[in-house]
């Protein structure tokens, strides 16, 4: 009798051993698919090659900066594009990027203008200015704080001190004419909103990993390759 019962102590053991390894197992698992959704989102050296834009989603419709404003404000959380248009459909100058573009990431171009290393920007877009190295990138407080500046014509002093700050009310750099700010400039302006998407390949390198562009091609050692869509919001300027 003593002896089953002893048994059936070791059985029990086994049994509470063998859970807690599964469940640490399991975490495990959780925790490195997080692991690599986090680096694969904050890796500057993910290269995007677009391969289609999708036709427009749903109806357009006419809206003013009660409307864009939300929507600006939620781009850097849902990873979202939106994109500025003039009424003859080039792109709304929004402001003139600082970085260097020797310094942008490799593929990286600027390609909503005629001359792709332009330092023009005409949209807001967490891969392409991560790609570009803003300095608001990476933290969300950041881009809420270089929202602001550029919605009220401040500016966004750089986080790490390097003087690589952003004056929104500077009107030789910023494209919104007299005024000293967006909000100023378009206040009373219309915009008409189409809805869209694109589709991109994605290329992730492992960690140590080289990347190369050679001839306009993508190439590398070790990659996952994953076809992926994103939004994309269209503000386009009416007279």
């Amino acid at each position: 009798m003593e002896n089953a019962v002893d048994a059936l102590k070791i059985a029990f053991a086994v049994f509470i051993f063998v859970v807690a390894l599964s469940l640490a197992m399991f975490m495990f698992t959780q925790a490195r698919e997080t692991a690599d959704i986090v680096l694969s989102s904050s890796d500057v050296t993910e290269f995007m090659d677009y391969i289609e834009v999708a036709d427009t989603v749903g109806e357009d419709r006419i809206v003013g900066l009660e409307t864009i404003i939300p929507t600006l404000y939620k781009y850097f959380k849902e990873n979202y594009t939106v994109i500025f248009l003039n009424s003859n459909g080039t792109p709304l100058d929004l402001y003139t990027t600082r970085t260097n573009p020797s310094l942008w990431s490799a593929g990286y171009t600027n390609r909503y203008y005629e001359d792709n290393i332009d330092t023009k920007v005409c949209s807001f877009d967490v891969d392409e200015e991560t790609r570009r190295r803003e300095p608001w990138t990476g933290n969300t407080n950041y881009y809420k704080q270089n929202l602001d500046m550029f919605l009220s014509g401040g500016t966004f002093v750089a986080p790490s001190g390097n003087g690589m700050d952003y004056n929104y009310s500077d009107r030789n750099v910023n494209g919104w004419g007299t005024q000293k700010s967006f909000i100023e400039q378009y206040k009373d302006k219309q915009f008409r909103e189409s809805l869209g998407e694109y589709k991109y390949n994605s290329v992730n390198s492992g960690v140590g990993q080289t990347n190369e562009v050679t001839d306009g091609e993508f190439s590398s050692g070790v990659g996952n390759t994953q076809d992926r869509e994103k939004r994309v919001i269209i503000y386009t300027l009416l007279n």
